[in-house]
């Protein structure tokens, strides 16, 4: 028996039309956004691999990841603590300083954890330490505010830390010192993202037609 369909009205075709760009057009959007993370974390693995480097004095983007050398006594004698950082399965605070490179500049860096509440160690006088250049990312919805009258960061701001600690703002390097044991986690999913909207396209497609269909 040969199936039969209903005329569709120009509304529906035309509703159909634009839901199917939408999903069609998110997935090619997938397809793009795989390839530009693809190219991103062959970067990223390219300049992890180089060997350390002194810090320069002026930073292009092109520094972020690379391992770089800093030394230089400690600015504004305080820690400055990140709570909610997890090491070894276990959740504490991550701990971080400015240090005052030569020429003035300000450095945050990542230096040390302490666990959940533990009393903070002594502010060590200076360091000269090996890690990773980052910049600092944009807070997630969820993310609280700093809160530096607490000593509780949720996000790096170097400048607002400098300010807490009664350092001048414009003194601070646009990046941050990451450990260099840090390991980055970058995955790259969207292939499967894209080939989900894609699917619902063809789901759309088979509910269009059977809805359709006449009923003799």
């Amino acid at each position: 028996m040969a199936l039969r369909f209903r005329r569709p009205t120009v509304l529906s075709i035309a509703l159909a039309l634009i839901m199917l760009a939408i999903m069609i057009g998110l997935g090619l959007w997938q397809l793009e956004r795989r390839d530009w993370k693809a190219g991103l974390i062959a970067t990223m693995d390219a300049r992890l691999e180089t060997l350390p480097a002194p810090m320069p004095a002026d930073l292009s983007p092109e520094w972020e990841f690379r391992r770089v050398l800093v030394q230089g006594p400690v600015a504004g004698g305080q820690w400055f603590r990140f709570p909610g950082r997890s090491r070894d399965g276990e959740v504490g605070d991550a701990l971080m300083l400015l240090v005052e490179r030569e020429g003035g500049t300000l450095v945050a860096v990542e230096y040390g954890w302490v666990g959940f509440g533990a009393p903070l160690p002594p502010v060590p006088f200076a360091l000269a330490v090996e890690g990773i250049l980052r910049q600092p990312t944009d807070p997630g919805w969820f993310t609280p505010a700093n809160n530096p009258n607490d000593n509780a960061w949720y996000r790096v701001e170097p400048a607002e830390m400098a300010v807490a600690a009664g350092l001048d703002p414009a003194r601070v390097a646009p990046m941050y010192l990451r450990p260099s044991t840090w390991q980055p986690s970058l995955p790259n999913d969207h292939l499967q993202y894209a080939i989900t909207w894609f699917s619902l396209a063809g789901v759309f497609c088979i509910i269009f037609l059977l809805l359709h269909r006449r009923r003799d």
